[in-house]
C-alpha cells in the first residue's frame, strides 16, 4: 500500500472516510452553478463519485462543515441522494490549514471591474499599502499593467461576505475567472492570454467558517483553499452504493470492508510530492 520511502505513514493514518446523511453537511461557500450542472450530467453518465468531499467535525455538534466539495454535494442533492461519502477531519486538527485562492480574471478591463465594485453599497477604493490591517479589507486587485488597488467595505464578517459576493458575482457569471494559487503576473499573463486582473482575498479562519455556517451566510465560490495533512483521492465510489436502500450504518460497514480489501489488494498509494492533475 505504501511506498518504501514513506513507511512512517501507518495504516491507521489513512484519511478518515465515512458515509453520512447529506443533510448533515453545512455549506460555508456558494456552489458554482455552471460546474454543478456539468457534474449532474457527469454523475448521470458515469455514475461515479471520484473524490470524496471534505468535511470538518465539531466536538459540540453533529453537523459537519463542508470544507471542499460544494459542487459535488449540490449535484448529488439535485439528483436526490440522501447519503454521501466524505473525508472527515477534526476542525481543530493542527494539520488542517485554511488558506485562500486567488482569482485570475480575463477580458474585463480595469475600468469595468472598478466601476462595478463601486456599485456595491459601502465599498470604496483604497491604496493597497494602507489597508493591510484594515478591518474592512475586502480584496486587492492587481492589473496586467502592474497597477493595483484595494477594495474596502464593512468591518463585520457577515456584511463583508455579502459585499464580496456582490463583487465576485460580476466576473464569475461570465466564467471569466479561474482559481489560482500563485501571484506572479508574468506567469499569469503567459497562462491566460486575456488576463486582466488578479483578485486576492483575506484569509478566513476556522472561527469564521463556524460563524458563517451557523448563520447560513455563504462566501463566494472559489475563495477558501483547504490544505490537509492527507487527502483521499480517486476513491471512485459507484453511486449505486449511495442510492441503495440501506442504512448509513450498513453502508459504512460495506465501506470499511471495501477499504480493507483495497489495502489487501495493494490499491492504495501515498504520494508526498506536489501533484498536478490533468483531468479535472
Amino acid at each position: 500500500m505504501i511506498e518504501e520511502n514513506h513507511d512512517e505513514l501507518k495504516i491507521g493514518e489513512l484519511p478518515q472516510l465515512q458515509i453520512v446523511e447529506i443533510d448533515e453537511v453545512l455549506f460555508h461557500e456558494e456552489p458554482d452553478i455552471e460546474r454543478v450542472a456539468r457534474l449532474v450530467e457527469k454523475f448521470g453518465a458515469d455514475g461515479v463519485l471520484r473524490n470524496p468531499p471534505v468535511v470538518a467535525k465539531r466536538s459540540d455538534s453533529s453537523k459537519r462543515i463542508l470544507l471542499d466539495g460544494a459542487n459535488r454535494i449540490t449535484a448529488l442533492r439535485k439528483l436526490d441522494f440522501q447519503h454521501v461519502l466524505v473525508q472527515e477531519i477534526d476542525l481543530e486538527d493542527r494539520g488542517l490549514v485554511l488558506d485562500r485562492w486567488h482569482h485570475a480574471v480575463e477580458y474585463l478591463s480595469r475600468d469595468e471591474l472598478l466601476a462595478h465594485a463601486l456599485t456595491v453599497p459601502g465599498v470604496s477604493l483604497a491604496d493597497t499599502e494602507t489597508v493591510a490591517d484594515h478591518p474592512g479589507f475586502l480584496c486587492r486587485l492587481r492589473f496586467a499593467d502592474e497597477t493595483e488597488v484595494a477594495l474596502v467595505g464593512a468591518a463585520d464578517l457577515f456584511s463583508k461576505v455579502e459585499q464580496l459576493r456582490a463583487f465576485v458575482r460580476f466576473y464569475h457569471r461570465f466564467e471569466y475567472m479561474d482559481r489560482v494559487s500563485y501571484t506572479d503576473l508574468e506567469h499569469l499573463k503567459r497562462n491566460y492570454r486575456n488576463f486582466s486582473a488578479l483578485v486576492s482575498f483575506p484569509r478566513f479562519g476556522k472561527g469564521d467558517l463556524v460563524s458563517l455556517t451557523e448563520a447560513g451566510v455563504l462566501l463566494p465560490s472559489g475563495i477558501t483553499r483547504v490544505l490537509l495533512p492527507k487527502r483521499a483521492l480517486r476513491f471512485n465510489l459507484h453511486l449505486d452504493i449511495l442510492r441503495a436502500k440501506l442504512s448509513v450504518e450498513e453502508k459504512n460497514l460495506w465501506l470499511r470492508e471495501t477499504i480493507q480489501q483495497k489495502i489487501q489488494d495493494k490499491c492504495i498509494r501515498f504520494y508526498r510530492e506536489p501533484t498536478f492533475f490533468f483531468d479535472e
